[in-house]
């Protein structure tokens, strides 16, 4: 049996090398004079490449952008009515420098994965029908125009995510969400359960901006230790309630304010509220802001709080006053993305309670086929009212069921991507799982 096996390995090695060989002779993707196409999807809808490839064979799929003849770069916004606005940015290099142009669309909010990218991929061939017309490919273009609108909107003028004539709306742009999940795992030691839940209610207009939503945790756990030994258990619970109202002032300014209500056992709040009013400033347009933004938002919030315990402060209810200010950057460019915030916020009671927190990635495309990636998230905690009074327990520190008092906190995340050999990325072999349609196993321990 052991010689039979060893026999099968060398027929399939063999075998397979010839057919490499055959393949790297034969299948090195579309004809020399075809398009190559680098695209650069950072955008929901557009990550399933083998679905792309196939819808568009007749340009040359390739992996780094500097061998290019057109870099695509796709980004996406959420809309009021939960759905996706598209902007395909084609960038022309090489004998294309300088033929740049800008198209959007938009997707629905109840859009399925398919209706998605179809919608991203009709934007796409639109696109590059120009660059497409001096190839040899242009034999195989076909234009057909429809009076009626796509399912991702009514049509739509050059450049613009907004219809060209507004259409009767029996919801006056309200969409709503509600969804759910229920999570079991377990077994003859451990248990554990997680049941959430969450609803919105969304409108938005170029004028303002409504944003209702509520969610609810339950996670609870328990741990047999012996025979004749009570079981430990973890119980985590939560709620949450926010409103957002904002109202655009001009193509830079806007006014809002946030209203938050909600309950955490891990922090030791019965109830908890908070009213923050506040004004944001860009100083880059809002009409630019799926490729770039810098604001700057400063908000006063008024919070109260009912706590379980007595606080470390001898505290079990209490209302205070605090101001905030964050930056935000967020720029997504052909050589990567970025987004960067940092927040600073302080008690007007007591100077020494504030909190400074940074959060940001960054992902660069240092040279041909490497990437550097690094997401984190530091904060300078002094401003922790809720600490309950007293000692935790083993079970609270080690279950983490209570918050313990900390002077910082952080998580960073630091990666790195090399790609080489050859540039051609045009074939399709979803077989064993390789595809688009492969499944993925969950495996819980």
């Amino acid at each position: 049996m052991a010689r039979l096996f060893r026999t099968l390995w060398v027929v399939a090695l063999v075998y397979g090398g010839a057919t490499g060989l055959h393949a790297q002779e034969n299948e090195t993707g579309a004809p020399e004079a075809s398009l190559n196409l680098f695209f650069d999807c950072q955008g929901a809808g557009c990550r399933d490449m083998d679905f792309f490839r196939r819808e568009l064979p007749v340009v040359n799929w390739v992996r780094d952008r500097e061998v290019s003849d057109v870099h695509v770069l796709v980004t996406s916004q959420s809309t009021g009515g939960g759905g996706n606005l598209y902007t395909l940015t084609f960038i022309g290099r090489r004998a294309f420098a300088g033929q740049d142009q800008q198209l959007t669309v938009g997707s629905p909010g109840d859009a399925t994965t398919d209706e998605q990218r179809q919608i991203v991929s009709s934007r796409l061939k639109m696109g590059l029908v120009r660059y497409l017309a001096g190839t040899p490919a242009a034999e195989q273009i076909v234009v057909s125009m429809t009076g009626a609108p796509t399912r991702g909107g009514a049509p739509s003028s050059p450049g613009s995510g907004t219809p060209s004539a507004i259409q009767d709306d029996p919801w006056d742009f309200w969409a709503f969400r509600v969804g759910g999940n229920a999570f079991l795992n377990g077994e003859s030691s451990f248990s554990s359960s997680n049941y959430s839940g969450n609803v919105s209610a969304n409108r938005t207009t170029e004028a303002w901006k409504i944003n209702l939503s509520g969610r609810y945790n339950r996670r609870e756990s328990e741990f047999i230790i012996g025979d004749g030994v009570d079981p430990v258990i973890s119980l985590f619970e939560d709620w949450s309630a926010t409103s957002l109202l904002v109202k655009s002032l001009n193509p830079q300014w806007s006014i809002g304010a946030t209203v938050e209500a909600g309950r955490s056992t891990r922090l030791n709040e019965d109830l908890r509220w908070n009213i923050s009013p506040g004004v944001e400033y860009n100083f880059v347009p809002y009409s630019e802001s799926s490729r770039r933004a810098f604001t700057i938002q400063a908000l006063v919030n008024v919070r109260h709080f009912d706590y379980t315990e007595e606080t470390i402060y001898l505290e079990t209810a209490e209302t205070r006053v605090a101001g905030s200010i964050t930056a935000a950057l967020n720029q997504i460019q052909p050589w990567g993305r970025t987004l960067l915030s940092v927040t600073g916020s302080q008690y007007v009671h007591d100077s020494d309670l504030y909190q400074v927190s940074m959060n940001g990635s960054v992902s660069v495309r240092l040279f041909k086929g490497f990437s550097v990636n690094v997401t984190g998230f530091y904060a300078w905690v002094r401003d922790q009212l809720y600490l309950e009074a007293g000692s935790a327990t083993p079970e609270d520190i080690l279950l983490r069921q209570r918050q313990l008092r900390t002077s910082f906190n952080y998580f960073t995340i630091i990666g790195f991507s090399y790609q080489f050999g050859s540039i051609f990325n045009n074939v399709v072999n979803p077989r064993f799982g390789g595809g688009s349609g492969g499944g993925e196993m969950m495996i819980f321990n």
